[in-house]
C-alpha cells in the first residue's frame, strides 16, 4: 500500500500497470455496463412474468441509469474521506446485497426498487477505479493504463447481451441475476485480496457540501479541465445515441435477425478495444491533446459518410458496419484520453472530480439521447447524424486554444 502519513510502508498488493492490476480495473470498470447490457434481452421476458405493460420493464434499464447517475455523486467524496479501498469494497458488498433483491423480488415494483438501489451501488466501482488510475499516474501513463483497463472493459458490451440471451433460455431471468451477484461477489474477494490503499491522505472535510461545490467548482472552473470534461461528454453522447438506437437500425429497420445483430455489435465493439490498444501505444510518442483532436475529426468524417450511406437505396449494410466501426475506433481513444486529461489538474481530490466527470458522462448523454429520440425523423438517418453532431462538437471543443489550468497536480 500507499503509506499514509505517520504509517509504517507497506507493499502494494499488486504492482501497479502489472497485467492482474489492469484486469482487476477493468472488472471495476465494467460492473456498470455489464449489469445493463446482460439484462437487455431479459425486458420483454421480465414483463410477461409479472404481466406488466413492457414500457414498465424497460424501467428496469431506466432505473438502474437514474441510480448510476446519482451514485456517482457520492462515490468520490466518500472515498476522499475514507480511502479508495474500503468504498469500493463497501460498494461491491451492497452491489451483491441489492442483485440478490433483485433475485428474490416478487413484483415489478421491488425489482424497479432493487434495480436502483443496484445502480446506485454499482457506480462506486467504476468512479473509483479512475481515481485509483488517477492516484498512482499522470500524462501519458496515466492515458495509457485507462486504454488498457478500457480494452478490457469493451468485452462487457461484446458478451454480455449474448450471455444474457442463453441464461433466459436455459432458467428464465433471475438466472441473470445470479449470474451478476456472482460476479460481484468474485470482484469483492479479488478487491480485498489484491486491491490497494492508493490514496496518500484522507481529507476529513471530504464529505462537508462546501466540498461537494468545490468540486465541480475545480472541475467546470478550470479551463482546461472543464474543455477535455466537455470532450468526453460529447463523446459519451455518441455511444448512447449507438446503443439506444442501434437494434431499431439494424434488426427493425434493416431487417437482421437477433444472432446478426450480435455479430455487428460485436465487431463494433471489437474495433473499439483495438482503438484503446493502439491508443495505448501511440501515447508514448504523441501528445494526448493531438490524440483527442485527431480522434474527434476521425470519428466525425466516418459519421458524416454514414448519412449518404443510410440515404440509398438500398442501403450498403457492410460499408455502414465499417464506418461504424471506425467510428467507435476512434471514440476509444478520445474516450481514455480526454478522461486523462479532464483528471489530470485535480490530484488533489481525483474521487471527487472523478464522481464530477462521471456524472457529467452519464447524465448529460441520457438527457440528449432521450431527446434526440423524439424527432420523428428516419431511426438510421437520425443516428449517424446524430453521432456525427456529437463528434463536430467534440472536434470544435478539441481545436480550441488551450488555456492555462488553475489547479495542478498533487
Amino acid at each position: 500500500m500507499i503509506p499514509l502519513p505517520g504509517a509504517a510502508p507497506a507493499p502494494l498488493r499488486l504492482a501497479p500497470g502489472s497485467v492482474r492490476f489492469l484486469l482487476l480495473l477493468a472488472g471495476l470498470m465494467t460492473v456498470g455496463a455489464a449489469s445493463t447490457d446482460i439484462n437487455l434481452p431479459a425486458v420483454a421476458t421480465i414483463a410477461r412474468s409479472f404481466a406488466a405493460p413492457l414500457p414498465e420493464a424497460q424501467l428496469t434499464v431506466s432505473v438502474f441509469f437514474l441510480g448510476f447517475g446519482l451514485g456517482q455523486l457520492f462515490a468520490g467524496p466518500l472515498s476522499d474521506r475514507f480511502g479508495r479501498r474500503p468504498v469500493i469494497l463497501a460498494g461491491l458488498a451492497l452491489y451483491l446485497l441489492a442483485t440478490i433483491g433483485c433475485i428474490l423480488a416478487t413484483s415489478l415494483g421491488s425489482l424497479l426498487v432493487w434495480r436502483a438501489v443496484q445502480g446506485t451501488v454499482a457506480a462506486f466501482a467504476p468512479v473509483l477505479a479512475r481515481a485509483v488510475v488517477r492516484d498512482l499516474f499522470e500524462g501519458p501513463r496515466m492515458a495509457r493504463v485507462l486504454s488498457f483497463a478500457t480494452a478490457v472493459f469493451i468485452l462487457a458490451p461484446i458478451l454480455a447481451p449474448s450471455v444474457g440471451a442463453l441464461l433466459l433460455e436455459m432458467g428464465g431471468w433471475r438466472w441473470i441475476f445470479a449470474l451478476l451477484a456472482v460476479y460481484g461477489a468474485l470482484l469483492w474477494l479479488a478487491g480485498w485480496r489484491w486491491l490497494p490503499e492508493t490514496l496518500r491522505a484522507p481529507d476529513p472535510m471530504a464529505l462537508r457540501p462546501r466540498r461537494f461545490v468545490e468540486a465541480w467548482q475545480a472541475v467546470l472552473g478550470d479551463p482546461r479541465s472543464c474543455r477535455y470534461a466537455a470532450v468526453s461528454v460529447a463523446n459519451f453522447v455518441v455511444l448512447v445515441v449507438y446503443l439506444t438506437n442501434s437494434p431499431a437500425v439494424f434488426m427493425d429497420q434493416y431487417g437482421l435477425s437477433s444472432r446478426a445483430f450480435a455479430g455487428v455489435f460485436a465487431l463494433v465493439a471489437l474495433a473499439s478495444a483495438a482503438g484503446n490498444l493502439v491508443n495505448a501505444r501511440l501515447v508514448r510518442r504523441i501528445p494526448l491533446e493531438r490524440l483527442v483532436a485527431w480522434a474527434c475529426a476521425g470519428g466525425f468524417a466516418a459519421s458524416a459518410i454514414a448519412i449518404p450511406i443510410v440515404l440509398g437505396d438500398p442501403v450498403r449494410l457492410p460499408l455502414l458496419i465499417v464506418l461504424l466501426a471506425l467510428g467507435f475506433f476512434c471514440f476509444s481513444t478520445v474516450m481514455a484520453n480526454a478522461t486523462a486529461l479532464a483528471l489530470q489538474p485535480h490530484g488533489a481530490m481525483a474521487g471527487a472530480a472523478s464522481s464530477v466527470i462521471g456524472v457529467l458522462q452519464t447524465v448529460v448523454p441520457a438527457v440528449v439521447a432521450s431527446l434526440v429520440a423524439l424527432l420523428p425523423i428516419d431511426r438510421a438517418v437520425l443516428t449517424a447524424g446524430a453521432m456525427a453532431a456529437a463528434f463536430l462538437a467534440a472536434v470544435m471543443l478539441a481545436r480550441r486554444p488551450p488555456r492555462a489550468s488553475r489547479s495542478h497536480p498533487s
